[in-house]
């Protein structure tokens, strides 16, 4: 792990900064890891503006189901509302090393999905978390200018039956 980086190598988007929240400098902010609170111990924050910066969080608070967030050496609202809807990336050299079988949702965008039939179906290019599963969403653009999505729920063993993110190849069970 290099904390010492000035840009993200391999940078992974893991949350989103809103609206600005009282007089004091704190802002709204979204976490999109699994585990809320886990993203306060990935380090350093990056945001993209018009080159990679590093941006420090003094306080955080939990806020209904997100966060506030205080940025270091940001005092008040109109200087905070400059960072509204600034996506946060970090290094994926942070992440911790998963197991064998196990993986990212970043490392499943840009598979290659075909079913059982092994036929081609698209590429994952993103997945959304609903109350029951989580989802794939597929772009298929068999056709030149001409695709649609398909969402596939990912529901492991029953739909999607092998992942290999190393070769970026997924197998379900679908038509």
């Amino acid at each position: 792990m290099n904390i010492f980086l000035k840009k993200p190598l391999h940078p992974i988007l893991i949350g989103k900064i809103g609206k600005a929240y009282g007089i004091l400098g704190w802002v709204k902010f979204f976490s999109f890891t699994e585990n809320k609170e886990k993203i306060f111990s990935y380090f350093p924050w990056f945001i993209l503006k018009k080159k990679w910066e590093i941006i420090h969080v003094d306080k955080w608070k939990k806020h209904n189901n997100n966060f506030i967030i205080h940025i270091e050496n940001i005092l008040d609202r109109s200087t905070v509302s400059k960072f509204t809807n600034l996506e946060i990336f970090i290094d994926k050299s942070i992440l911790p090393i998963l197991k064998e079988d196990e993986y990212y949702w970043n490392d499943v965008i840009d598979c290659k999905v075909f079913n059982s039939r092994k036929e081609y179906l698209g590429k994952v290019i993103n997945l959304i978390r609903n109350q029951n599963n989580d989802v794939l969403i597929i772009r298929n653009n068999l056709k030149k200018n001409n695709f649609k999505k398909i969402m596939i729920p990912f529901i492991h063993k029953k739909i999607v039956k092998y992942i290999n993110v190393k070769h970026k190849i997924i197998t379900v069970i679908w038509n």
